[in-house]
């Protein structure tokens, strides 16, 4: 999997390339840090549309420390179509990269999520929240795989305690693929979002807290050239138009991802 600091841009779920960055002593042009920009057809997280179901522009800047500790600042434009009328959301991260084998690695990072201009009336559910997320991943030559459980004590929107776990594979297709003369990879995601509070029933004029627990998935292809990636992929869930605050940002859809990392 092409080591990527984007949360979601690429691959449409939380990002679990993290697992690949581990310990690098030797420093590149920029030194111990790194960032980049893409632009997304949609931002998903873990299946669902963060911005209304259009395109989105990201950002992120990155410290990676030879011991393996890391920490960055990830940033998105959002849309949830809602009174609160948040523009942004900018992710803080700091976590620590280990090696568990030659071929396994894993990882421990805490987030906090932060809606920056989101207007919450006095007295209303807070956007901004934090979760702590373990990882691990296998590299088996051919192909690779991955593992992710992350746990919030309160959720979103003050909806309670929130676990999610998400699996990943990918494996190289072509070592050059076009003028991709890194070639062209796939990948697949799926996870399962569990949620303390959830919303019930069928009045789309009901307060509502949070969708049912959910299936989320993700599947395509990358194409990388240097610091260069274009990522195609199909994300879906298993909720239905009722369970979404009676929207379409659950339904699947084709996701096209360009992006840019600054050259090491």
């Amino acid at each position: 999997m092409k080591t990527s600091k984007w949360k979601a841009g690429l691959f449409g779920v939380v990002s679990m390339t993290s697992l690949a960055t581990v310990a690098q002593a030797e420093e590149g042009a920029w030194g111990p840090f790194t960032g980049g920009a893409a632009l997304t057809s949609d931002y998903r997280f873990r299946g669902i549309s963060q911005s209304d179901r259009d395109a989105a522009v990201q950002g992120f800047l990155q410290y990676d420390h030879a011991s393996g500790f890391f920490a960055n600042v990830w940033a998105s434009t959002i849309d949830f179509n809602d009174a609160a009328d948040a523009k942004v959301e900018v992710d803080f991260t700091a976590g620590y990269n280990f090696k568990l084998g030659p071929d396994t690695t894993g990882g421990a990072k805490v987030v906090y999520y932060w809606y920056a201009d989101a207007d919450i009336p006095s007295g209303d559910a807070e956007y901004d929240y934090w979760e702590l997320i373990g990882s691990v991943g296998h590299d088996f030559g051919k192909f690779s795989m991955s593992g992710e459980i992350a746990y919030s004590p309160d959720y979103f929107f003050e909806t309670g305690d929130a676990w999610a776990v998400t699996g990943g594979v990918a494996a190289p297709v072509m070592d050059t693929f076009l003028f991709f003369t890194d070639g062209l990879e796939a990948s697949a995601h799926v996870g399962h979002q569990w949620i303390d509070k959830e919303f019930v029933g069928n009045d789309p004029n009901e307060d509502r807290l949070a969708p049912p627990d959910y299936l989320f998935y993700d599947f395509g292809v990358t194409a990388s050239w240097g610091q260069f990636a274009l990522d195609v992929r199909w994300v879906d869930t298993d909720l239905r138009t009722s369970e979404c605050a009676f929207t379409q940002n659950c339904e699947g859809g084709i996701v096209l991802t360009v992006s840019a990392e600054l050259p090491g």
